[in-house]
């Protein structure tokens, strides 16, 4: 019964040979979304605004475990179960090891990235109808949030298309289980939308197997116990949240937006636009297609399940980044992460349904790599283009870059004076 395999539930499977040509077809597009997606990592140093700050607080971590009495007399360790410190422990690891910062933070891209690799893979494989859709991966990936430097969020972004894979095909798979502690470390978005995917996944299935029940307890013991298990995670999540002080109120919340104003910008994909000039017009268009791709089938007359698991997300997160606020405790930008994982949420519909497209989206899916491909390199462009106001954005937290290169104290780092990073201010 909890089988959501497309052959279990009726879908129409497509098998390819590895000659036939459609199946190259596939193959092209995998590879051309996997060098969008790597090449600007491995090419480019893609720097992040938040990023030199979070190499600082790892190597903060490094020093205050060693005792260093410099460190020591500035910083603390904060909450030990505290969440939101997933890239901090990677980074930790790494500046251990011996890399630089820069070099950590480049490893550390790539790592986030791999998640996002593996979608472009299911996008692609021999079942899919449209290959096309593995373009819009790299797009997702090198959004604002990227660049902002949110690495905690995007790792939990990638964990969560993760674990949504597994929940659909494999739902009872112990690998669940490890993800359940890594979406809390990671970010609690995160776990909170595999856990509502991991609820009514449950629940449907368990309408499912109602009538013989005794005779599926074996199958439906070990999802029970993967949802429990992330059930305490959210009540590990809900302990940290008063215990860290992070359920006050942002000092700096900004006023609120108005209705009309939330709507246009999230429906315009916002969220994935770094400057509000040519560059929001292609994003518009391309986050409209992804909207408008994956709503074309619920034309015909049935929901799978799984797409329907989806879908309700779809509609949380819509709701909250056109109707919620915009700081939650001390966490910000709350609107354009429900925005953007509400559109790779509808990408994703569109993956899970795997039907048929008409004629004239199949050939605007074609040049969508080249679209694309431009954005990209777009974006990273801004980082390092003469613009004064570019260039101070990005340097907001050079300081942090300058104290790494030198291995010092920095008290002025900004996530000192907060309660949801692994490193405070004594």
């Amino acid at each position: 019964p909890f089988c959501l395999h497309p052959c279990c539930l009726g879908e129409k499977v497509i098998e390819l040979d590895a000659n036939n040509p459609r199946f190259m077809n596939h193959q092209g597009y995998r590879w051309g979304a996997w060098l969008l997606l790597l090449c600007p990592i491995l090419l480019l140093p893609l720097a992040t605004q938040d990023g030199p700050s979070h190499v600082w607080q790892a190597l903060a971590l490094n020093h205050l475990a060693a005792g260093d009495p410099a460190w020591t007399a500035v910083a603390e360790p904060n909450h030990p179960l505290l969440y939101n410190q997933l890239i901090h422990r990677v980074l930790q690891v790494l500046l251990a090891l011996g890399a630089t910062g820069p070099l950590a933070e480049k490893i550390l891209q790539l790592l986030l990235a791999l998640p996002f690799a593996a979608a472009v893979y299911w996008a692609t494989g021999r079942r899919q109808k449209h290959p096309e859709l593995a373009a819009w991966v790299p797009v997702f990936f090198f959004s604002l949030l990227f660049f902002k430097g949110f690495y905690n969020f995007i790792a939990a972004a990638g964990l969560a298309l993760l674990a949504f894979r597994l929940l659909q095909l494999r739902p009872s798979s112990p690998w669940i289980h490890l993800l359940w502690p890594a979406l809390y470390f990671a970010h609690p978005l995160g776990l909170a939308f595999v856990g509502l995917a991991a609820l009514l996944l449950y629940a449907s299935g368990f309408v499912q197997a109602k009538p013989t029940y005794f005779q599926n307890s074996a199958k439906a013991r070990l999802p029970f116990l993967s949802l429990a298990h992330g059930a305490f995670w959210a009540l590990v999540f809900v302990y940290t949240w008063f215990a860290s002080g992070s359920s006050g109120d942002a000092a700096s919340a900004p006023q609120a937006v108005p209705i009309l104003e939330r709507l246009a910008r999230f429906a315009l994909g916002d969220v994935l636009a770094l400057r509000l000039d040519l560059r929001l017009i292609l994003t518009c268009v391309l986050t409209l297609a992804v909207w408008v791709v994956a709503a074309v089938p619920l034309r015909l007359p049935y929901f799978h399940r799984f797409s329907w698991i989806l879908w309700c997300m779809v509609l949380f997160a819509a709701a909250w980044a056109i109707l919620g606020p915009d700081h939650l405790g001390e966490g910000g930008f709350v609107r354009q992460r429900m925005a953007w994982t509400a559109t790779v949420l509808v990408w994703s519909v569109a993956v899970v349904r795997n039907e048929l497209l008409p004629t004239l989206a199949k050939r605007f899916l074609s040049v969508l790599p080249a679209i694309a491909l431009v954005l990209v390199v777009w974006q990273m462009n801004d980082a390092y283009r003469q613009d004064p106001s570019a260039r101070a954005r990005f340097k907001l937290h050079e300081a942090d870059r300058i104290a790494v290169q030198k291995d010092t104290v920095q008290p002025d780092n900004y996530a000192l004076k907060t309660n949801h990073f692994p490193v405070r201010a004594k």
